[in-house]
């Protein structure tokens, strides 16, 4: 993985644009899409279950205060498999949504 700085030198001068932000990037030499999805899951996977073991104290400030579910869509989040989309699926899904 790389992890680090990211900056953009352009003229997104928008809510939803970030001049700069921290990006974890994982890098595979000769893998497919379906690899590097797979090696994306698992670090999501093991980073929210580490935070689920080794900061349970501040998750549950977090739920008291901000919102009640988190720690349940958390556990939910890494005892669950990602769904695949293909492309053709995921254009029909959103034009359907409206």
């Amino acid at each position: 993985y790389t992890f680090g700085p990211t900056f953009r030198a352009e003229n997104s001068n928008t809510s939803r644009h970030l001049a700069e932000f921290w990006m974890v990037e994982p890098e595979v030499a000769f893998a497919e899409l379906d690899d590097v999805a797979k090696l994306a899951e698992d670090m999501l996977k093991y980073v929210f279950k580490a935070v689920l073991e080794e900061r349970r104290d501040d998750l549950e400030f977090f739920a008291q205060r901000i919102d009640k579910q988190a720690i349940t869509r958390l556990e939910q989040f890494v005892s669950s498999d990602f769904a695949q989309v293909d492309y053709t699926d995921a254009i029909q899904i959103l034009l359907d949504s409206g």
